[in-house]
């Protein structure tokens, strides 16, 4: 008997074009995405560049602002010592002026007299100078009185408060003018206005009495030191056009940011950046203390002012 051959098929041919259909399927439509995939790839490659770019531009962009920010403060601090050596150049040739006048004054001095035996009444030598805004040549009408109230001229409050009064007496009609005491206590630098802060008061009659009792109030009350360089800060906040310091040229360098004479007239004429005359008066026992002179000269001279000295 014959026997008959089996064939067992995994797949029937109705799965294997199943299989194919879906195969041929997936093909076409990968073929048909394709682009949009590519598409998609370059995009986020794009998008990561730009990032990048971003991100180096805002670093550069951060560089430029710190680079302008110190091209700023390199400008600032060029403006500060070129200000500064203008200062200095002001009170080389202000000492110059003084040194040359000296030798002047020392070429062209006159014999001694000769020697006698006669003995005559005694004399008692006066350093006596009348202070006058016209002896100061200048040509300003608004004018700021700088009273320096420190200890050392309490003995001579009595020649502070005449020579204000000189100065009132004569200022003009059509003028202004005004008083700043200043003086450095415990408490702190004092600045003593009249009229207010900032302000000037129209010469007149009544003015004039105005500011002569204030200023005799003040006579009372000379103490501490002298906070020089605050109250010419003072002093250039008013629209006056000439400053007349009255002091015994003596500044404390603690009560100054601990600047010597010499570097305190330069820092005055440096804050000075209106163009403001500043005209020295040094009362008191000036003819002991050498440095007095120099620094009320220097500080006047490099301010276009002039200088005076009053001893009693």
């Amino acid at each position: 008997m014959r026997t008959r051959l089996r064939v067992f098929g995994v797949y029937s041919l109705s799965a294997v074009d199943l299989f194919a259909s879906a195969m041929g399927a997936f093909i076409i439509i990968t073929i048909i995405l394709m682009p949009d995939y590519q598409k998609e790839v370059r995009l986020e490659g794009h998008l990561a560049y730009l990032e990048a770019l971003a991100q180096r531009s805002d670093a550069r962009l951060d560089e430029s602002e710190l680079g302008v920010e110190r091209l700023m403060v390199a400008l600032s601090a060029a403006q500060t010592r070129h200000q500064e050596l203008e200062a200095e150049e002001a009170i080389l040739a202000s000492e110059v002026q003084t040194r040359d006048a000296q030798l002047q004054a020392a070429l062209h001095e006159p014999p001694p007299p000769p020697p006698t035996t006669e003995e005559g009444p005694e004399t008692t030598p006066t350093q006596w100078v009348t202070f006058r805004f016209l002896g100061l040549q200048t040509e300003q009408t608004r004018f700021v009185l700088l009273v320096d109230m420190n200890k050392y001229l309490a003995e001579h409050r009595t020649l502070v408060t005449d020579t204000v009064s000189r100065a009132l007496d004569s200022l003009q009609p059509g003028m202004e003018f005004g008083v700043i005491g200043f003086q450095q206590l415990d408490a702190g630098p004092q600045y003593h206005h009249w009229p207010a802060a900032g302000e000037l008061a129209r010469v007149s009659g009544a003015s004039r009495r105005q500011a002569m009792q204030f200023v005799n109030g003040l006579a009372d009350r000379f103490d501490g030191g002298s906070p020089m360089l605050g109250a010419f800060e003072q002093a250039f906040a008013t629209p006056a056009g000439a400053v007349i310091l009255l002091s015994d040229g003596l500044p404390n360098p603690v009560f100054n940011r601990d600047l010597p004479p010499r570097s305190l007239a330069q820092a005055i004429t440096v804050a000075n950046r209106g163009d403001v005359e500043i005209h020295t008066v040094t009362i008191g026992d000036y003819f002991k203390y050498q440095g007095t002179v120099a620094f009320m000269e220097t500080l006047a001279r490099a301010n276009s002012g002039g200088f005076l000295a009053l001893a009693q």
